[in-house]
């Protein structure tokens, strides 16, 4: 026994030998066997431009899988396709997810001229190889970029049209800039390259990629020297040029120039740059160089550095001393420049007198201080708590006797409610309304003594509330309307008018009043065959019916050709003849009403008498 224990042992080390080599030669054959489907399987889980996230090891039999699947569904296909391999023993599954992560941050960073880093994270299913291919579409041959950018789940839709429109924003930016994303929100932070990368980048902001929105921004514009602006005004309106401080300054510039063109065109061709001098105040800048440019006609107010010039034509002599004066007290660190304003004798020569409800409103040019003091003086013993609006200006080209004419307005202008006299080189026009007729007449009359030799003179004078006049083939027709549309018949055997007439005859008076050519005939009417008056006492005068007035108001009154209240007579007996002055009578009453409504007498008359079968009163407009 103990002789066949020692054999045995002795023929372990020989056994165990023998295991030894046939594992040394079988087991790399096995593993290479295994190795190439295996690698395969994983190579596959790199399709569409993904870098391979599955590894795989193979260890005799066995195969250990490692990485990280984008997701669930990468992850269990993977798994399935190496269940499926021939010849392996088991599987030690080591594979995790992608972690996924919320708010979904990615940045392109510039580093360096050449070279732009890739920080963050990037989408899980795109590979770096692809999306450097993808970034790298457009940009110079010699720019590098490094990805250190972590794969992660739950990039936003796009991601790839977005870091390609953050890439091109942040090549415009010097070396320290960056352009980010955070879930659907861009942001960029930097200094612009020049002035034409800061306009472009601009630009580029206003249209993001489809579902991003442009959040914070944070950067500077370019540098320049000298700093440059002008601000110039002709007859095409106002042109911006040079600088501006910022996006803010240069809305407020545009807002300032609008408002100084009054609908004229502006021109914007202004940059957005830094530069201003230490010290200025832009705000304060501006404001000085549109009131100067307020005073120019045709010219330019410019920054120069710090020195501020002015150039041009004034719009009258008293601008370039307003102007000298504005240049001469600048806002601190701003330096006059060149000055070099004139005026030229303005044309047309316009000044106006103009009277409203409270004051007398003086506008237009003047030729010197005396001629402002000699209109004042004319105006003073007319004051009666008005008040003397003087925005005139001095300027010269004034016509001959310019400040008689207008004194002589002011004689005429006084008598008015409301109106104006102006001067436009040698014509003098008054126009307005009196408040009565007979003064209105008045001054058309004697305006036309007012022009000073040589002058013309246009007079438009009105009574206030004048009805507007009508030619002569308007007022016939209207006329013929009127006259038509409602029959005027007196009760049988009087000529008394009847309330239900006022209204009529108010028109009728209206239309006299616009239609002055025209004269109006009356003519009364008989009553018809077998018709007598009722054997009755006639009654008290019915209730008062308005009158209108010129003004088209009504006030309570008597009405014209009409008694007041008066005792009721006692019952007449009437003839049953007929009366042959009746008709005559009764157009004398309607004439009577009509001359106290405002119709002078010589527009209105009864008509001839004459034989007729007439049942209503009849109107005929003569011209």
């Amino acid at each position: 026994m103990a002789i066949r224990s020692i054999g045995w042992l002795s023929g372990l080390p020989l056994l165990a030998g023998a295991w030894v080599a046939a594992t040394a030669f079988a087991e790399p054959r096995l593993e290479a066997a295994l190795e190439a489907p295996a690698d395969a399987v994983a190579a596959a889980t790199g399709r569409d431009g993904a870098e391979p996230w599955l590894r795989v090891e193979a260890r005799g039999r066995d195969l250990v899988a490692s990485g990280e699947a984008p997701g669930e569904g990468a992850r269990d296909q993977a798994r399935a396709a190496l269940a499926a391999l021939p010849g392996r023993r088991r599987i030690v599954d080591r594979t995790g997810l992608v972690a996924e992560v919320s708010p979904f941050t990615w940045a392109a960073a510039s580093r360096a001229p050449d070279r732009l880093d890739l920080i963050g994270h990037r989408p899980a299913e795109t590979g770096r190889a692809a999306l450097a291919e993808s970034l790298s579409a457009g940009l110079p041959a010699g720019l590098v970029l490094r990805d250190t950018a972590r794969a992660a789940r739950g990039a936003p839709e796009n991601f790839s049209e977005a870091a390609r429109f953050l890439v091109a924003q942040v090549r415009h930016l010097k070396p320290g800039a960056t352009a980010a994303l955070s879930d659907r929100v861009l942001s960029v932070h930097g200094e612009a390259a020049s002035v034409e990368a800061y306009a472009a980048l601009r630009s580029d902001l206003a249209h993001p990629p489809a579902g991003y929105t442009v959040g914070e921004v944070g950067v500077e514009p370019a540098l320049v020297s000298p700093f440059v602006w002008s601000a110039s005004r002709g007859p095409a309106g106002i042109r911006l040029d040079g600088y501006a401080t910022s996006e803010a300054d240069r809305a407020a510039i545009l807002a300032a120039a609008r408002l100084l063109a009054d609908g004229a065109p502006v021109s914007d061709a202004m940059r957005t740059a830094r530069g201003l001098p230490a010290g200025i105040d832009a705000r304060a800048l501006v404001d000085r160089a549109f009131a100067i440019l307020a005073l120019v006609r045709e010219g330019s107010v410019a920054l120069d550095g710090s020195t501020l010039s002015v150039r041009g034509s004034a719009i009258d002599v008293q601008a370039v001393r307003e102007a000298e004066a504005a240049a001469a007290t600048l806002p601190a660190g701003i330096s006059r420049g060149a000055f070099a304003l004139t005026a030229s004798p303005v044309s047309p020569y316009l000044v106006a007198i103009r009277r409203g409800p409270d004051a007398f409103t003086l506008t237009g040019h003047l030729p010197d201080a005396e001629a402002r003091t000699a209109l004042r003086a004319a105006l003073r013993p007319h004051l009666y708590g008005e008040r003397v609006i003087d925005r005139t200006r001095i300027a010269e080209g004034a016509p001959p006797a310019l400040v008689e004419g207008l004194t002589a307005g002011i004689g005429a202008l006084v008598q008015l409610a409301e109106g104006e006299v102006s001067v436009r080189d040698q014509s003098l026009r008054i126009a307005g309304e009196g408040l009565y007729p007979e003064s209105a007449r008045r001054v058309a009359a004697e305006a036309g003594r007012l022009a000073p030799a040589g002058w013309r003179i246009e007079v438009a004078v009105g009574a206030r509330g004048a009805p507007p006049k009508r030619d002569p083939a308007e007022c016939r027709e209207t006329f013929a309307t009127l006259a038509s549309g409602q029959a005027l018949r007196f009760d049988p055997g009087s000529a008394d008018l009847k309330p239900a007439f006022y209204p009529v005859l108010d028109e009728v008076a209206g239309l006299a009043r616009a239609c002055p050519q025209a004269r109006i005939e009356v003519a009364g009417h008989d009553d018809p065959p077998g018709s007598a008056p009722a054997l009755v006492a006639k009654e008290a005068a019915p209730k008062e019916a308005p009158l209108k007035e010129a003004s088209g108001k009504s006030k309570p009154a008597a009405k014209p050709g009409r008694p007041a209240e008066k005792p009721a007579p006692k019952p007449v007996e009437t003839s049953a003849m007929p009366d042959p002055g009746l008709p005559q009578r009764r157009a004398a009453a309607i004439v009577d009403y009509l001359l106290k409504a405002g119709i002078p007498a010589d527009r209105i008359a009864p008509a001839p008498a004459e034989a007729s079968d007439r049942r209503a009163v009849a109107f005929a407009l003569r011209s």
